[in-house]
């Protein structure tokens, strides 16, 4: 194709017929530019596929992560729902005095009491991409907006969590082991609900047969002032703590809406 060209240019040169050669001359500069443009368009193109190739395979990871929060929230929630039921019970019998509760009942509510819930973040897929630097070549730059909003929010949650811990620790274990603990049977994890299995550990406590003959004075416990102000408080923060759980769960669920919409 060169030769061609050059072939023309050749004979018009000869034939001394300058005006078609600077004709032909502006032609082929032309043309030269068309492919130019063509292959930067061509380029263009290929750059816009491997760009959406990325953002949607990062839509369908980041998707998984958000599932697998929505479980977890979804675990969060019946946690706490169920922990202010057991402080609720107790705090009926604590203030209903006449009414009595026995050591295995007491046993089954206090005892799930002792446990937390540490605050977990898939995030993996999120912060892989941002430390690519690869989401300004997305064109769904407000989905990433939303995303970055929703992790940077994750503290809020963890905060919440995380002051029940410490709640248990400074207060509530204190003030329950000034009881002996041999009130616990193979059913005082009953009621526990936990990420693992806990049964085991209850089922070797019960068989360590216990000869000392203590009477368990756990009304005492009730009694207490200071544990009617645990359970009130307790149930403050585990309000709280659903609250946030529940407007983390509703972002989450606009999130989960506008990716599905832009797969």
């Amino acid at each position: 194709m060169i030769k061609f060209f050059r072939k023309i240019r050749q004979r018009l040169l000869t034939e001394n017929k300058f005006s078609k050669y600077l004709l032909y001359a502006i032609g082929e500069i032309i043309l030269v530019v068309i492919g130019i443009l063509i292959a930067l368009q061509i380029n263009s193109w290929n750059d816009e596929r491997k760009a959406k190739i990325v953002e949607n395979n990062f839509f369908a990871n980041v998707l998984l992560d958000l599932e697998k929060d929505n479980e977890n929230l979804n675990y969060y929630n019946r946690f706490h729902q169920k922990r202010i039921q057991y402080l609720d019970t107790l705090l009926t019998y604590v203030r209903n005095p006449n009414r009595t509760m026995g050591i295995e009942k007491f046993g089954m509510h206090v005892e799930p009491l002792f446990y937390s819930v540490n605050a977990t973040n898939y995030l993996t897929t999120f912060e892989s991409a941002k430390s690519m630097g690869i989401f300004n070549n997305f064109r769904e730059k407000d989905i990433v907006k939303n995303l970055s909003q929703y992790y940077a929010d994750f503290v809020l949650m963890e905060n919440s969590f995380s002051s029940i811990t410490r709640l248990i620790e400074n207060q509530f274990e204190p003030l329950m082991y000034t009881l002996p603990e041999g009130y616990m049977t193979e059913t005082t994890g009953n009621l526990v609900i936990n990420e693992e299995d806990v049964q085991i550990f209850y089922n070797k406590v019960s068989s360590i047969k216990d000869n000392r003959n203590i009477i368990y004075d756990y009304d005492r416990i009730l009694k207490t002032s200071s544990f009617e102000n645990y359970l009130i408080g307790d149930m403050g923060r585990s309000y709280g703590a659903i609250m946030k759980i529940e407007s983390r769960k509703a972002i989450l669920n606009r999130l989960l809406e506008r990716i599905k919409e832009h797969k």
